[in-house]
């Protein structure tokens, strides 16, 4: 299951509690759209990012990075992070339509630049493995 705010989202305070108890969340696989940034409208909230991205990588849960050209929500910086911390990593859309499905192109370019490796993002699993690791997630 996805999760992601949808409130109290320009706030300037440090979030990193809010994320923590969001990942610990039992329902919740993966973090979604997790800075809420819209360029050039909303800067998107802040945290302690490696403890974000560890908590993540401890619970075996994902953050997602929304391909969507105005969020593009995760930073190659924050990217960086994500992959030292051994984090999974979704991509998604935000799509609204089908001709908006065509953005995964950017989000799969921020993997390739952070050099993130194949392993650890959720897209590239077959079914299979995908549904083992959310039965696996779910379980804990």
């Amino acid at each position: 299951m996805l999760g992601c705010f949808h409130s109290a989202l320009r706030r300037k305070e440090d979030q990193t509690e809010r994320y923590l108890a969001a990942l610990r969340n039992s329902s919740i696989h993966i973090l979604g759209h997790p800075r809420g940034r819209i360029y050039n409208f909303r800067l998107g909230l802040s945290a302690d990012w490696a403890k974000v991205f560890a908590l993540a990588a401890k619970l075996d849960k994902a953050v997602e990075i929304d391909c969507y050209p105005d969020r593009q929500d995760l930073s190659l910086d924050l990217l960086g992070i994500a992959r030292r911390e051994g984090c999974r990593i979704s991509l998604g859309t935000d799509s609204h339509g089908p001709s908006q499905l065509e953005f995964m192109e950017l989000g799969v370019t921020a993997t390739l630049r952070a050099k993130l490796d194949p392993k650890r993002i959720l897209n590239y699993m077959s079914t299979d493995e995908l549904l083992e690791w959310a039965e696996s997630v779910r379980d804990r």
